[in-house]
């Protein structure tokens, strides 16, 4: 009888604990430099195409927002567009074309929203 009392206040512990992370970004880009806020706001997202002859094709870009618990906000494409931004310019990509979003639950997250697209460098910049 006294098992189910340790088992509630154990329970109780996790779930409370649980909600104290916030969410994670994953890439197929590692980042090592620091990006700077005023860098971020001049890199174009766009889920269209840039017009042919403007701009050098760097490669695919990706990234995976992700919340830890049941108990956060689904991940936004604004968090998505942040994560695609920071990795851009540690490429030395201006832009972001043709971006997709995709979101789900997975195995290990409650909730993902997952971004690609196609990073690409200016002519005219």
């Amino acid at each position: 009888m006294k098992i189910k009392p340790l088992v509630l206040v154990t329970v109780l512990s996790v779930v409370t604990l649980s909600g104290c992370a916030s969410y994670r970004v994953d890439s197929n880009i590692k980042s090592v430099q620091p990006v700077a806020v005023s860098a971020k706001e001049n890199i174009i997202i766009t889920e269209k195409t840039l017009p042919a002859g403007t701009f050098t094709l760097i490669g695919p870009i990706d990234v995976s927002v992700k919340k830890l618990t049941v108990f956060h906000k689904d991940p936004t494409r604004e968090q998505a567009n942040e994560a695609l931004r920071e990795r851009a310019i540690s490429i030395g990509a201006d832009a972001v074309m043709q971006v997709r979003y995709t979101s789900g639950i997975g195995m290990t997250t409650w909730g993902y929203l997952d971004a690609e697209g196609k990073a690409v460098k200016l002519l005219n910049k």
